[in-house]
This record gives C-alpha cells, sequence and structure tokens, in this order.
C-alpha cells in the first residue's frame, strides 16, 4: 500500500514540474522578444538618424568642394587681372606686348572669356585720348582681337538705356578693384562676371592710368552645379554679393532679378541667411522651396574671392530612409511585438485557463495577430509612396539634366530645346498588356529655332491611332510660337502584377521628337502646369476615370536613351543619344472588386472545410469516405474555376499576390482528405483520434493564417 500511494504523488509532481518549466520558458521568450522589439525599434531609429547624418554630411562635403572649386574659378580670373595690373604698373609689360600677352593668358585659362586692358585719357598716346584693347572668346570658342575705343568708357554711369554702360570703367578709377553684377554679353552669348582693377603709371604718378579687366564665364560653374549628385529635386545656385543670380536653375532670373526682391520666393529668414553668407557664414537652414513646393534644407558657404555665396537645395525626402527599408523595418518590429504578444497571452492562458480553453485562445490570438500584421503590411505598402527618383518637379532638375548632356556633345554641335507639355483628358486599359489614351501635346518652339527644324512629336509605343494626331492651334507665345495636338491612341505597356490585389500600373508615355536628323531635345513645359507635386496629377485632367483603378501620382521625366537607333544617319551616329522625355501616370487597384470577387470566395471556402472539421461526423466505412470526397472534390471544382477567372483577368504570367489563398486551399483540401482517409482506414492513430479530431481543429487557422503572413512578408516586404 505505501508504493501504490507513492506512485501518482510521483507523476503529479513530474507534471507539475513539467508545467513550471514550460512557464518558465514562456516566460523567457516573452521577455527575449520585448527586448528584440526594443533592439530593433532602437536600430531603426539610429538607421533614421544615420540617413540624415550621411546626406547632411554628404551635402556639406558637396558644398565645401563646390564653393572651393568656384572660388578657384573666380580667383583664377582675378589673378589674371593682378597680375596684368602688377607687370603694366611696373613696366614689365610694354604696352606693345599688351595684345600678345593677352592671348596667351587667355589661352592657358578656358573658364575666363576675355581680358581687355583700357588706358586713361592720352596715357597710351599722348595724340590719341582713348584707347583698349580686348582679346575675347567667340561662341565658336575662336579667340579674337578687338582694338581701339569703340565709345567713350570715361563718361559717369546713367540710368538712360540707351547709354553706354560706363560703370566697370568709372567706379573701378574712382574705388579700386571690384567685382561687377553678372551680365548677358550678347556677343558671346554667354552670362560673364567681370574683375576689374586699376593699374598705375610705369613713371610712378600717383594716378590710374587705365583699368583691366577679367571676364569670367558663368557657364562652368553652371557645369560644376549640373554634375552634383543632390538627389531627384536638389539643385544649386550662386548669387553676388548684391543677392543677384549669378546662376539658377530659371534661367530668365540671372543677371535680372536677386534673392532679396520680395516675388522672389524666399522667405526673411533665408534672405536673412543669404546676407550673413555672404558676409562670410556657413549655414544650413529648413526652408520650403517655391520652385518645387517641397520642403528642403538649404545650405550656404561663402565664396570670399568675388564676395559671392554658394546655396545647395536638398529635398527633405533625400535625408530618410528609402520606403523599402522603412517597410522593413516596421514590419521586423511589428513581428517581434507581435511574437512578444502571443508568448504573454499563451502565458496568461496557461496560468488561468483550462486544457481545452486555453488552446483555443491561443489559435484564436494568434490567427487574430496574423490577420493584424497582414492589414499593417497592406497599410504601410500603400502609404510609403516611392516617388520615381527621375521626376522632374522643377526646371532646376530639367536644367541639371541638360547640362550634363550638353557635356557630352561636340562644342560645334547645337542643340535645339524643345518644352512639351502633355494634358490626359482619356485613359483606358483595352487589355492587360496595353492602354488607350486621349488628351492633348503641345509644343513650343521658340524663333531661334530654324524653320527647317520638324515640328511635331512620335509617341515610340504606339501600337495604331484611333485617329491621325491632329494639329488644332497654334499661337504666339513670347519669343515663339505654341503648336497643339490633338491625340488618341493604342500604347504598348508592360506591368507586373505580382501584387494583385494591390498592384499598380505606371503608363508611361514616351514621346520623341519628328526631327530626326538634327538635335533636338523635347523637356517638359512645366511653366504651363500650376502644380508640379505628383501627387496632384499634372497633365491628367480631373475628369479622367477608369472603372476599379484610382490615380496616385503623374510626373515627367528625362530617361537616357537607348542609343541603339541612328536610322542610318550619320550626324546621329556621330553625337551622344539625348534624353527621351517620358510622361507616366501611376494608377493603383481598387481593392473593394477583388476582394469581393476572389477573396471573399476563397475565405469563405476555408470557412467551409473548418466546418467539415467541426462537424464531428463518424466516418467508418468506405461509403462515408466516398461522401468527404465528393464534399471536398465540389469545393475543389469551385475553387477551380475563381482561380481559372482570377488568371485570366489579370493575365498573369507567373503567380500573383492573391493566388497564394487558391493555392492554399488546393493544400488545405487535400490535407482535409487525406485526414478523412486517416480516419476511415486508421482510427487510432492519435492526430485523429485525440478527442474527436481536435488536433487539425486547432491546428487549422494558425496554420493557413501563418502561410498567408509567410505569402505577404515574401510578397510585399522581402522580394528582391
Amino acid at each position: 500500500m505505501p508504493h501504490s500511494e507513492e506512485f501518482p504523488v510521483t507523476t503529479t509532481t513530474a507534471s507539475s514540474t513539467s508545467r513550471v518549466t514550460g512557464r518558465r520558458a514562456l516566460a523567457g521568450s516573452f521577455v527575449a522578444l520585448l527586448l528584440l522589439t526594443a533592439l530593433l525599434t532602437v536600430l531603426h531609429l539610429q538607421r533614421r538618424t544615420a540617413a540624415a547624418m550621411d546626406t547632411t554630411a554628404l551635402a556639406r562635403q558637396s558644398l565645401s568642394e563646390s564653393a572651393a572649386s568656384i572660388d578657384a574659378a573666380f580667383a583664377t580670373a582675378q589673378d589674371l587681372g593682378d597680375a596684368l595690373a602688377e607687370d603694366l604698373t611696373s613696366g614689365a609689360l610694354p604696352f606693345d606686348q599688351i595684345p600678345q600677352r593677352l592671348r596667351a593668358d587667355l589661352e592657358g585659362a578656358p573658364n575666363v572669356n576675355g581680358l581687355a586692358v583700357t588706358f586713361a585719357p592720352f596715357v597710351y598716346d599722348p595724340a590719341q585720348r582713348l584707347f583698349q584693347v580686348y582679346v575675347y572668346r567667340t561662341p565658336e570658342g575662336r579667340i579674337e582681337e578687338l582694338i581701339g575705343a569703340t565709345y567713350d568708357y570715361t563718361q559717369p554711369p546713367s540710368d538712360d538705356p540707351d547709354a553706354p554702360k560706363t560703370a566697370w570703367y568709372y567706379d573701378t578709377i574712382r574705388s579700386g578693384a571690384n567685382w561687377s553684377d553678372p551680365f548677358l554679353a550678347t556677343g558671346a552669348g554667354k552670362v560673364l562676371i567681370e574683375y576689374a582693377r586699376p593699374f598705375a603709371h610705369p613713371d610712378g604718378r600717383n594716378e590710374p592710368a587705365g583699368v583691366v579687366t577679367s571676364d569670367l564665364s558663368l557657364q562652368e560653374v553652371r557645369n560644376l552645379l549640373a554634375r552634383l549628385d543632390l538627389g531627384a529635386q536638389g539643385y544649386g545656385f550662386v548669387i553676388g554679393r548684391n543677392g543677384v543670380f549669378l546662376d539658377y536653375p530659371d534661367r530668365t532670373r540671372v543677371a535680372r532679378s536677386t534673392m532679396f526682391d520680395e516675388d522672389s520666393g524666399f522667405d526673411p529668414e533665408v534672405q536673412d541667411a543669404a546676407r550673413r553668407s555672404l558676409a562670410g557664414e556657413t549655414l544650413e537652414l529648413d526652408h520650403r522651396d517655391s520652385l518645387t513646393g517641397r520642403d528642403t534644407r538649404l545650405f550656404f558657404a561663402p565664396l570670399p574671392t568675388s564676395g559671392s555665396a554658394l546655396a545647395l537645395v536638398i529635398d527633405e525626402a533625400e535625408f530618410q530612409l528609402p520606403a523599402g527599408q522603412i517597410l522593413r523595418d516596421v514590419t521586423g518590429i511589428a513581428l517581434a511585438a507581435a511574437g512578444a504578444l502571443v508568448l504573454g497571452l499563451a502565458l496568461f492562458s496557461a496560468t488561468r485557463l483550462g486544457p481545452v480553453a486555453g488552446p483555443w485562445f491561443i489559435t484564436l490570438a494568434f490567427t487574430a495577430t496574423c490577420l493584424a500584421l497582414i492589414g499593417l503590411i497592406w497599410q504601410l505598402d500603400s502609404r510609403l509612396i516611392r516617388e520615381a527618383a527621375s521626376a522632374l518637379t522643377s526646371q532646376a532638375a530639367v536644367e541639371r539634366v541638360l547640362e550634363r548632356y550638353r557635356r557630352e556633345l561636340d562644342p560645334e554641335d547645337q542643340l535645339f530645346v524643345v518644352p512639351t507639355g502633355v494634358q490626359l483628358t482619356a485613359v483606358q486599359f483595352p487589355d492587360a498588356t496595353s492602354v488607350t489614351v486621349g488628351g492633348f501635346v503641345w509644343q513650343f518652339y521658340s524663333n531661334s529655332i530654324p524653320e527647317e527644324v520638324s515640328r511635331g512629336f512620335n509617341l515610340s509605343q504606339e501600337l495604331g491611332e484611333l485617329m491621325p494626331v491632329e494639329e488644332v492651334a497654334r499661337a504666339p507665345r513670347g519669343d515663339g510660337e505654341v503648336i497643339v495636338w490633338r491625340v488618341n491612341t493604342t500604347l504598348q505597356q508592360s506591368w507586373n502584377p505580382v501584387k494583385f490585389p494591390f498592384d499598380e500600373r505606371a503608363i508611361h508615355l514616351r514621346l520623341l521628337p519628328a526631327e530626326v536628323e538634327r538635335n533636338v531635345v523635347l523637356t517638359p513645359d512645366l511653366e504651363s502646369y500650376v502644380l508640379l507635386r505628383p501627387g496632384a496629377l499634372p497633365g491628367v485632367d480631373e475628369g479622367v476615370q477608369i472603372t476599379n483603378w484610382h490615380f496616385e501620382r503623374s510626373y515627367f521625366s528625362l530617361i537616357p536613351s537607348d542609343g541603339n537607333a541612328t536610322l542610318g544617319l550619320t550626324t546621329r551616329a556621330e553625337r551622344a543619344a539625348p534624353p527621351v522625355l517620358e510622361f507616366s501616370l501611376v494608377a493603383r487597384r481598387n481593392v473593394v472588386g477583388p476582394f469581393i470577387a476572389y477573396v471573399l470566395p476563397g475565405m469563405v471556402t476555408l470557412g467551409l472545410v473548418f466546418a467539415f472539421l467541426l462537424s464531428d461526423r463518424q466516418l467508418t466505412d468506405t461509403q462515408d469516405l466516398v461522401s468527404a470526397l465528393s464534399y471536398t472534390a465540389a469545393l475543389f471544382f469551385v475553387i477551380a474555376l475563381v482561380h481559372t477567372t482570377l488568371r485570366d483577368s489579370v493575365a498573369a504570367v507567373g503567380i500573383t499576390y492573391l493566388e497564394h489563398l487558391y493555392l492554399l486551399l488546393y493544400i488545405v483540401i487535400l490535407l482535409v482528405t487525406m485526414i478523412a482517409f486517416l480516419i476511415v482506414h486508421v482510427p487510432g492513430m492519435i492526430f485523429v483520434s485525440y478527442q474527436h479530431n481536435f488536433l487539425p481543429k486547432l491546428i487549422f487557422w494558425p496554420l493557413c493564417m501563418g502561410a498567408l503572413l509567410l505569402s505577404t512578408l515574401v510578397i510585399f516586404v522581402y522580394a528582391p
């Protein structure tokens, strides 16, 4: 008897020890997942901070290097002027050797556009009142000379627009060395800035003998700024000592307006920062950019040689993590937190609930957590807008692309730029591989473009016109004319429906110039649009709609040409291929329709299969097994029919996201069929015999929802 009483006590003790060990394991795992959640959160915040710091450091480095390069260009022009003035003053440069010296200096300084020595009255020759030697570069790059004064430069400056400009000489004689404001030299066809310095008589007389001037071309400044990698929306500009724009994306403002004008688009805080930079400070601040309408960060650096300042404007999006990285980080944090939640609930059920209620509670908690994670990933994917890096939302970005292309051309290659706009009034998807669009295309041809340059455009993906491209209007605009065409055509497109029903379709209209021999580049006519933010849908009429789709963003871009199509023309083969103008419209599918048509039948089928497991039907013979097989077969054929309809509707080649539900249904139906077979032929197997098929019922929803969560993670978060 004593031995018979000790046995249950030992068994009970072992069972109790096992439960305690299991709870401790759950508690340890719970704490570990909480710590992992905190660690992943900290790492994500560190990545965000590091991304902002890296972009800031890169911007500061670009600012420093660019300022040094630009200032060196100014210093080169100033050093040439100083050396000439000193040699003239000392007598080391005889007057009769001035033309040869200017030509030699100009040949050695490619960024300097001209050098001049202008004499005070009767200094060069007592018998000649005024005299000047000017050596300069022509637009074609030749160096030519102009000897002799063409007007009386000694006259005081006048506000009369017809009076000659004399401040460069008059003010320099009286005030000493200085840098002028920028000016457009019509003869050189360039924007120049001039350094002027007086020189003294070689005989030691204490009065100026004349003025040396050195003209710096700002084209190299423009080229340098175009080479900077400032992101899709970033740009740089340079202001002179009075805030006059030496270089700016909007070319109409260069040498014509200042940063301190009331209508400049810069708020007082930025204008104050610019003044401080002109005074010698390097600083940065946040700013709402008037060109792009976006939040930006401004970086200012002084250019001490000329008393100017350099500014870099970088979009705030460049300081953030990429959308894909944010999605992965937040998903990782959510997975760890969800795991901790499930383990915490398991620990609760182990201490408070019974042996039947506890497992069902954990099953429901795990299933609900999987559904919540799936919904969270859907929301994150739809909210994290992946803006195209090539989107052009300001003239600054357009000019940067053009400057890069110009550097690939030979100096004698003439480039014709044609601003082009698009306004879509109708869009339709006739099938899964094409789009039909209707609307208007207009182009602005300046008077400088010869008449022999063909007007018009071509659409590279055109499959067939529903109606011919028809010219509907011509009207003067500024120094040229605008031509408007009506377009209605079908274009070939390629879309990947792998995320169906959360997929996007990006409609691309690639416009090529009608002129095939001369070098014509189509650029977006941005000034014709009120709002250029992609979310404002520039270029899309308000009434345009597509059933089951909604438009998210539209934008222009200049994409690299493949460079393969020379069309057999020598002129095209010998020059770099120009960028191609592309108008993009991104549409996202409305998910309500596909959910009702495809998700709802799938989920109902899962419910019916689970109801079959819950029915506790006693399968005792072959006839009962055949009846169960007939039930599952009916479900299979219904699901197969819906699945086939789904694939036909999206013209899928691979497997789309929603099809994972149907693949899961096939597997579930097969497994339920196998369970029915085991109940009939192997009734003693613990997997099906324990409490009337309890285990298959218990794991049904966790396995199904876990599989769908894994599918969602692969498609949305961790896809290559």
